[in-house]
């Protein structure tokens, strides 16, 4: 049958024919009793929530079920996902569900975002190049009952990526961020645990972000001279790379063994195992704070990079910031040994003053009354 439509009528007839049904098909579901359940749909992951969703997830005592399909998604699964959406009482997302733009929530619906990102740092949404039109944007977000942000100060760039009120966003904190309050010893002894040979090392943990053009990812020049970073390491020093997931490709130009690549491995505990973190532009510097790991800033490309950001770059990060590969080793040195506490004590205070450890409780409460 599949094969004889696409026989018969050309692309933009079969995409007219979809939406067709697509309409008729959440008019029906529209039709159905409203079930009052929590639906957690997520596009971040295959058939599982990530640390956030799954946090809210796991805070809650009633009726749920799980949508986690990463995109594209195909025309045997899109009927499923609208039937959740439109029969769920409360939905809670982590990142944009693309669903808004076609359809209208019913009136005793309500959507949480969780965004999968604390703070606000780099400029995102309505507020950054973007693949969508702005009138996409507006309607992937317009229909937000709640948006839980990290601080009071958070709400404003919140409103704007979204396009929404400043009124729809709250601070909750991240979910995420509860079990970095008093976690970071536990962490750190479990990932020594899987590599005894990083006893008695002081490990420095590179996290570089992705890089765009135009909205487009293009790989990212380092700029680092390898060998000589390595033969730079001291005995007892690790140089550790943790790529970004979009990151398909390798860093280094060749193996060195004291610069490891353990970009398979989870962020958040490699960063509580370290002396410090090397980064740029990445949201890797929320965890770090919050577990009191002092940061640094290596951004070779800082006059190009075309994101920008919502804080005062680089006055207000919690560290400090070089654009020069040849004294990245020292200016690392330096982070670790004297961080600077007073601006990171600045940066919680203004970016992560929500986050106290018990953010899943306080979303999973709110879920609870509109239950």
């Amino acid at each position: 049958m599949k094969a004889l439509i696409k026989k018969i009528l050309n692309p933009k007839r079969r995409r007219d024919l979809l939406e067709f049904f697509n309409q008729v098909w959440c008019a029906i579901c529209r039709c159905l009793p409203l079930q009052n359940r929590v639906l957690f749909y997520t596009i971040r992951a295959n058939d599982k929530l990530a640390d956030n969703s799954k946090a809210v997830y796991d805070a809650l005592d009633c009726k749920k079920v799980v949508f986690a399909h990463m995109l594209p998604h195909s025309t045997k699964i899109k009927p499923l996902c609208y039937y959740y959406l439109l029969t769920s009482k409360v939905i809670v997302t982590d990142d944009y569900v693309r669903y808004m733009r076609a359809i209208k929530l019913r009136p005793n619906q309500k959507l949480i975002q969780i965004w999968h990102a604390c703070g606000a740092f780099k400029k995102f949404g309505l507020d950054a190049p973007s693949p969508i039109s702005r009138k996409e944007e507006v309607a992937t977000h317009s229909q937000y009952t709640a948006v839980a942000v990290t601080s009071e100060k958070c709400k404003k760039f919140y409103a704007g990526a979204f396009g929404i009120s400043e009124d729809v966003c709250m601070p909750l904190g991240l979910p995420r961020t509860d079990p970095l309050i008093g976690g970071r010893d536990k962490m750190r002894e479990k990932v020594l645990a899987a590599h005894p040979e990083f006893a008695d090392k002081k490990l420095y943990l590179y996290c570089p972000t992705f890089r765009e053009v135009k909205g487009k990812q293009v790989k990212f020049d380092t700029q680092i001279d390898w060998a000589k970073l390595s033969a730079s390491l001291a005995d007892d020093e690790i140089f550790i790379i943790r790529r970004h997931p979009i990151m398909k490709y390798s860093l280094t130009d060749k193996e060195y063994p004291n610069i490891i690549d353990l970009s398979t491995e989870n962020t958040i505990e490699l960063t509580a195992a370290s002396e410090a973190i090397i980064t740029d532009y990445s949201s890797v510097i929320y965890d770090a704070c919050l577990m009191d790991v002092p940061c640094v800033f290596y951004c070779p490309d800082l006059e190009k990079y075309e994101r920008g950001f919502y804080l005062n770059f680089p006055d207000d990060l919690p560290g400090e910031l070089t654009t020069n590969p040849d004294n990245l080793l020292e200016t690392v040195r330096r982070g670790a040994t004297s961080p600077d506490k007073e601006k990171t004590a600045k940066f919680k205070a203004d970016q992560l003053s929500a986050c106290d450890g018990h953010a899943a409780e306080r979303i999973a409460n709110i879920i609870k009354e509109w239950l």
